[in-house]
């Protein structure tokens, strides 16, 4: 392509453009092109009611289709020109500030001729950001890079001859620094590129440079992409999941204890589960009980009948002896029921034992069974 083709119509735009004075052109005009992506924006000071914008635009080599203008009133300050990404063509454009019949000259003076083609001689080269890619670690000392064919993020579904996933994708030409090292003229016909370099097993760390070329245009990678270790992090994985299993297994243990514990003791019929706790009460209440006779003799004997003091056999009243005197049985009588009313006091002994320690006093209490036979007791 040669500079000496260009069209009548750019040839008489910048050099015959008739501008007034009266009406000051744009300033700081800038194209951020790329990703087929094109925008130009520009400033513009203290406007003048009903002041507008002429962007012109135009093919360099082919004056027919894609030719401007593009009208823009304030407040906007840019335009959108993404249909100008034909990688085969290159473009020009400038800025232009009208006001009713006047107009300013255009800005930038000479004009910003751009283009996505890699080899044009356009004064602004617009590119692809290559698609997000990964590098993982392999057991063998190599690399996997893997990434997306940038021909499916950016021109997938337009209009064009590749729409159809029947077709091939166009060849997608890249070169890859990997550890100052160059792998060149690597070639992707695939929906996802993938590639296995080898590496220096002696450094902690592998990083790569990737770009390349798609049907003429630039392709560069965003940034250097470093390889994740693979195999360590399968280790911390797997050690995290081990100890959530052993915790999870040790609180269900821990659990079901506790609840057959509790279901155990909630089993218990109300009037069981009061009897043991009043049984509870007593074992770990002191022995406040009173001393009792040394003797082995279960019997105690009112004249000459026994009292037994086993539960099989009722008391008996005791009966006044025959050859004793009648005042003596009374008094016998009286004394043993004084021994078994003693008895009655014995709650208020206990509560009297439990606060003072010398309170109970033994007296001594003799008996007659017989004119000859004598045995004695202790009364409370």
């Amino acid at each position: 392509m040669a500079w000496t083709c260009l069209t009548p119509c750019l040839v008489t735009f910048f050099v015959l453009g008739i501008a007034s004075a009266h009406v000051a052109p744009p300033s700081d005009v800038i194209l951020h092109c790329g990703n087929l992506v094109n925008k130009v924006a520009w400033r513009y000071d203290n406007p003048p009611a009903g002041l507008r914008y002429r962007v012109d635009f135009g093919k360099v080599f082919n004056s027919q289709g894609d030719v401007g203008p593009l009208w823009v009133y304030p407040p906007d300050l840019q335009a959108d020109l993404s249909f100008l990404s034909d990688q085969r063509e290159d473009y020009f454009l400038a800025v232009t500030a009208v006001l009713g019949e006047e107009e300013s000259e255009a800005a930038p003076a000479d004009g910003i001729t751009f283009s996505y083609y890699r080899d044009s001689p356009a004064t602004q080269k617009c590119s692809l950001d290559l698609p997000p890619a990964t590098v993982s670690d392999q057991q063998d000392n190599s690399v996997l890079i893997s990434f997306q064919h940038p021909w499916l993020k950016y021109w997938h579904g337009r209009k064009r001859r590749h729409e159809k996933l029947d077709n091939p994708l166009p060849v997608f030409k890249y070169d890859v620094i990997l550890d100052k090292k160059q792998f060149a003229d690597l070639r992707c016909t695939e929906k996802t590129c993938e590639r296995t370099l080898p590496v220096d097993a002696g450094q902690e760390k592998h990083c790569a440079a990737i770009r390349g070329e798609l049907e003429s245009i630039s392709v560069h990678g965003t940034q250097d992409y470093c390889a994740l270790p693979v195999q360590g992090n399968k280790h911390v994985i797997i050690a995290v999941v081990v100890s959530l299993l052993v915790l999870a297994v040790v609180s269900t243990v821990l659990l079901l204890v506790c609840l057959k514990k509790t279901k155990s003791s909630s089993n218990l019929p109300p009037s069981l589960a009061s009897k043991r706790f009043e049984r509870t009460i007593e074992e770990a209440r002191p022995d406040t009980s009173l001393p009792v006779s040394n003797s082995s003799a279960p019997l105690m004997v009112v004249g000459t009948s026994p009292v037994s003091t086993d539960d099989s056999e009722p008391l008996r009243e005791p009966e006044p002896s025959v050859g004793g005197d009648a005042d003596d049985a009374g008094d016998t009588v009286e004394e043993v029921q004084q021994g078994y009313m003693g008895g009655e006091q014995m709650q208020e002994d206990e509560d009297t034992a439990t606060s003072e320690e010398n309170a109970y006093e033994r007296r001594q209490v003799i008996v007659s069974l017989s004119p000859d036979e004598d045995v004695e007791g202790y009364r409370g």
